[in-house]
Order: C-alpha cells, then sequence, then structure tokens
C-alpha cells in the first residue's frame, strides 16, 4: 500500500500536458486505480477492491476494450469476494460483451477461471452458479 501511496503522490505532480516516453505513457489514473483493485483484493480488502475498480472504469477510455475487460473482470471478483454471487455473476457477463467478437487473451481467461472457481467454493451447488457455468464454460475456456 506504501508503493501505490508513493506512486499516486508522484502521478499527481507529473504534469498531464508534458510529453512522457512511449515506456510511461499509458500509466495514468487508471492503471493506477486497477493496480490497487488488484493489491486491495489481494489483502482481503474487497470492498476497497470494488471501489478501485469502479475508479478505473469511470476514466477508462471506452476505447480501451480489454483493460475494460479485465478491471470488469477484477471488480466481479472483488463483488464475489464480498459475497454478493448474483451481482458478480451479473458483473462478469459484461466481460463477455465487452469482448464479443474478439478471442479472450490468455490473463482475461485465467481470471475468469480464478471468478470460476471462487464461485463453485463460495456458493457450490447454487441455481447462479450451476447458470453461469453453463452459460459461460465455452466463453471462457475458449483459447
Amino acid at each position: 500500500m506504501r508503493a501505490l501511496d508513493l506512486a499516486a503522490a508522484s502521478l499527481a505532480k507529473a504534469d498531464p500536458d508534458l510529453p512522457r516516453s512511449s515506456w510511461i505513457a499509458f500509466y495514468g489514473p487508471a492503471e493506477l486505480f486497477a493496480l490497487t483493485a488488484i493489491v486491495r483484493d489481494g489483502l482481503g480488502d474487497a470492498a476497497d477492491a470494488e471501489a478501485a475498480s469502479f475508479q478505473a472504469l469511470a476514466v477508462l477510455p471506452e476505447t480501451f476494450r480489454r483493460n475494460r475487460a479485465l478491471t470488469t473482470a477484477r471488480l466481479s471478483l472483488a463483488q464475489l469476494h464480498q459475497g454478493d454471487v448474483e451481482l458478480a455473476t451479473v458483473t462478469t457477463a459484461k466481460v463477455f460483451d465487452e469482448m464479443r467478437g474478439a478471442p479472450l487473451p490468455g490473463r482475461m481467461r485465467l481470471l475468469l477461471g480464478e471468478f470460476h472457481r471462487d464461485l463453485i467454493t463460495l456458493a457450490p451447488g447454487s441455481a447462479i452458479a450451476m447458470d453461469w457455468a453453463d452459460r459461460y464454460r465455452t466463453e471462457w475456456s475458449r483459447p
């Protein structure tokens, strides 16, 4: 968390109107919020992870489909980790909507697999979990 705070402070000092090197040009508020969501969820702070995911989605351009889909997958995991199974499955459906017509990258398939495992762990045998698995099995496992 200390490193994220330092990154936020550095980002706040940066002049957005100055040209930046290509190796760091992608990094902005959306990336920082997305990284914060990952760290927060990993630390067991799913509520703050959810908030950070919403912040990232609010500033991510619509044209960044893959980033939006990855952030949405992280959002669904945070919702699931808070026990909101139904909302999490609805949110995960948005990943497939965002990526419609494009192959799911490996990292996204891994996230969706993690979602599936956590869903089965938190709601084994539930109608919601079985419906999600039936509906999206072919989508998330496709190479």
